[in-house]
């Protein structure tokens, strides 16, 4: 087996923030994807294509996504990995699930069923893999995070309401921690990680980034949202008590105004 190592997805923010602290021989992009064919790697690390483009962008052009999703899975069997780590959503997972709860075996919902198919296959395809399962991403640019994204340029705001859901629950996660929440986990051999953060509901993050915005809020309804109350089986890698997230919920407060609102610590 090789010594070499992998980086599929290397120009994106995951991968910006993963390779600046770890060397890998090669860092591949859909431009020079062939390269990785016939090839054997100790390890490759491989960004599903929501977290290397976005969730938001992806979903506006599923069609797109389920094209490059097929044709990376009718490729998987070109490349040898003896280590995978396969970074993705958490979409396919329950609201309310761990590490222990089963992916759903399909959804009416396209852009889903492709996070599934992908799931699926490379489980298939490769003996032994470190699924990440991302809950929802925390960086600014729209294609990521629309609500960051409003709130962080609240003078952008339109009259009207937001079209944001006021009590869902949002497990914002950064990318600037990828790295170092992976692979403490690596060694464990275990199959799957939820680096689950505390909940913070939609009202409370308008507070904490924009308060001038609260009364653009839409008053609650039935219908809206409820967002993820996911968390880790696997937590005390991280945090002592297993409560099954990373962080405090003062710690993630902290956190996101550390990289996002400075100027209020």
């Amino acid at each position: 087996m090789s010594h070499d190592t992998a980086f599929f997805c290397a120009s994106t923010i995951f991968g910006k923030y993963w390779t600046k602290h770890r060397y890998f021989d090669y860092l591949i992009d859909k431009e020079n994807f062939r390269l990785s064919f016939g090839k054997s790697f100790r390890m490759m690390v491989y960004l599903d294509n929501a977290v290397a483009n976005g969730p938001a962008a992806v979903r506006q052009d599923v069609e797109a996504d389920t094209k490059a999703t097929n044709y990376l899975i009718n490729h998987l069997g070109d490349i040898k990995p003896e280590l995978t780590v396969f970074v993705t959503t958490a979409d396919m997972l329950p609201h309310d699930a761990d590490e222990n709860t089963p992916a759903i075996q399909s959804s009416d919902d396209p852009y889903v069923q492709n996070r599934i198919n992908m799931y699926r296959a490379v489980n298939r395809q490769f003996g032994r893999v470190l699924n990440v399962h991302l809950t929802e991403i925390a960086n600014p640019r729209p294609e990521f995070n629309p609500l960051l994204h409003t709130l962080l340029n609240p003078d952008t705001v339109k009259k009207g309401k937001l079209p944001f859901a006021p009590l869902e629950r949002h497990q914002l996660y950064l990318p600037q921690r990828i790295m170092g929440d992976v692979e403490r986990c690596i060694p464990l051999g275990i199959p799957s990680i939820i680096p689950a953060m505390p909940e913070l509901t939609t009202m409370e993050l308008v507070e904490l980034f924009a308060p001038s915005l609260l009364d653009k809020l839409p008053a609650p309804s039935p219908d809206d949202p409820i967002g993820s109350c996911r968390k880790s089986i696997h937590s005390f890698q991280w945090l002592d008590p297993k409560d099954g997230y990373l962080l405090t919920r003062e710690d993630q407060i902290e956190l996101l105004k550390f990289y996002f609102l400075p100027e209020l610590l």
